[in-house]
């Protein structure tokens, strides 16, 4: 089975669960190549999905590489 990883945000809203891990669309074959890409455009991630998700942003807690269903499993803890 072909695992693939996304750059994946924690991030804080004035929305109810207020926490939530959100996943970037691109997919890359593995974790090594999604972590350069964190590093190299981590700013221009975070800018997007503050843009995105406008005035009921409040920060992002964490940024790193998850497959979906790591991001699945994290996001059930928080109650989704």
């Amino acid at each position: 089975m072909l695992e693939v990883f996304f750059v994946s945000v924690l991030a804080v809203s004035s929305r109810v669960p207020s926490e939530g891990w959100l996943q970037w669309t691109q997919s890359y074959n593995n974790r090594d190549v999604c972590e350069a890409v964190v590093r190299k455009d981590g700013v221009k991630v975070a800018l997007a999905i503050e843009q995105h998700m406008g005035k009921k942003f409040i920060k992002i807690k964490a940024m790193r590489c998850l497959t979906y269903k790591e991001a699945v499993f994290l996001n059930s803890k928080l109650g989704h």
